[in-house]
């Protein structure tokens, strides 16, 4: 694995690791409104992992 295949990995598990903190403040809070802005931030992380996932994959294809 390439530099930035190691960087790409250290990406990807900070924002699962970060997804979990958001869900846990979600599954803690009891004002809607905070819990709306955190749902916002979950929705970004989400595709920020599917984005970072599919860069990886790819360029694990392309080191093949």
């Amino acid at each position: 694995m390439s530099i930035s295949g190691c960087v790409m990995q250290i990406r990807l598990n900070n924002l699962k690791m970060a997804l979990k903190c958001i869900i846990e403040l979600q599954n803690a809070t009891n004002s809607p409104s905070v819990w709306a802005q955190l749902d916002e931030e979950r929705i970004d992380l989400i595709e920020k992992i599917e984005d970072t996932e599919c860069q990886i994959s790819k360029k694990n294809s392309q080191e093949i």
